[in-house]
């Protein structure tokens, strides 16, 4: 893979999980959610933060440079980060629900 199509993956995918953590921080404020799970990487460590940025890093980078065309590993990364926030939503919904009956 060239370099300039491996940063063009690199700069959608690190866009794409940004808006994806804003949007669901925001979303879960308007809903009247706690956005937990934002908290719980707040409260980390110096060292956690480096190691949970490390493996991201190194996770969203190899996945660029296996994507076969650049289409390819933009829809594949932009269908993760919409599936990530679906996920992150459905997380806060189910642990909201829980924390109700109790």
């Amino acid at each position: 893979m060239e370099l300039d199509a491996f940063f063009l993956l690199l700069g959608v995918a690190a866009l794409s999980f940004l808006v994806v953590v804003s949007l669901y921080v925001v979303w879960s404020r308007i809903v009247g959610l706690d956005p937990t799970v934002a908290q719980k990487f707040a409260s980390f460590t110096g060292i956690k933060r480096f190691l949970t940025a490390l493996v991201s890093g190194a996770l969203l980078g190899t996945a660029a440079v296996i994507a076969p065309s650049v289409p390819v590993g933009i829809a594949a990364i932009v269908m993760l980060a919409a599936s990530a926030f679906a996920a992150l939503m459905l997380f806060e919904l189910v642990q909201r629900r829980y924390a109700d009956r109790s």
